[in-house]
């Protein structure tokens, strides 16, 4: 008997660490990047996983992590859960700024993977980055993917609550919206476009996509037929415009 009692708490031991506790939630705050893919694209991160498929992990919903939090460190490929506070924020130079009222449903959240840097000191764009990432508060800058999930564009930075979680959990209230509602993504460079034989990703693309995120104007926009015409596909097979962005 006390054999089998000590495997028992063995293996309630070894459960236990294969589990990643959540852990409590903190203040912080968000911005948002991407939604000027041939200036800053979430594909291009600081971490090198290179293009993030839209229904691969965390897919286009993925954060740059400031190198001033206190978490940084390791940060690469670790996940968080994110919800949208409707409250006053400050920025890094003590400006106040009211959000009250700016959230979706604060209740709702989403997970976002760490693949990129927020870097305090960034001379190409010194102010802005001053403004967010240098540790005053805890800060996110967000996928607009993502972003878009908790609040409007309009708003530009948000109060969050947030907490490290496992990659796999699924939230609780799971923020979502169409992806015809979003914008529109990156997409995946000609060399890959083909790796994929289900070609589904393509439904994600109802209002087409930029095919360089170095164009610098923007002009990179197209159908999605036409990717596919020029990445040697022919045309596409019609697409789901109804997806919902991160609601399976």
């Amino acid at each position: 008997m006390a054999a089998l009692t000590l495997l028992l708490q063995l293996a309630v031991l070894l459960l236990a660490s294969a589990t990643i506790n959540v852990s409590a939630w903190k203040q912080g705050r968000a911005t948002f990047y991407g939604n000027e893919p041939w200036y800053w694209s979430i594909h291009h991160g600081s971490c090198g996983y290179g293009y993030q498929w839209p229904d691969q992990n965390t897919g286009w919903d993925i954060a740059a992590l400031s190198d001033a939090h206190p978490e940084y460190r390791g940060s690469c490929g670790g996940c968080y859960e994110i919800k949208c506070q409707s409250s006053d924020i400050k920025d890094g130079y003590g400006q106040n700024l009211n959000r009250n009222g700016a959230c979706r449903d604060g209740s709702s959240s989403v997970i976002v993977r760490t693949t990129d840097t927020c870097p305090c000191q960034y001379q190409n764009n010194y102010y802005s980055n001053k403004r967010w990432c240098c540790g005053d508060i805890d800060h996110f800058d967000m996928s607009v993917w993502a972003f878009q999930k908790l609040t409007d564009m309009k708003w530009g930075v948000i109060p969050i609550q947030y907490r490290r979680v496992d990659c796999g959990k699924q939230p609780d209230n799971k923020a979502y919206l169409n992806y015809d509602q979003m914008f529109p993504g990156e997409f995946p460079p000609k060399s890959q476009a083909g790796n994929r034989g289900d070609f589904d990703w393509y439904k994600y693309f109802p209002k087409g996509g930029y095919l360089n995120s170095k164009a610098g104007d923007g002009s990179g926009m197209v159908s999605v037929d036409e990717f596919l015409r020029m990445t040697g596909r022919g045309g596409s097979r019609g697409g789901d415009s109804q997806a919902q962005f991160g609601k399976k």
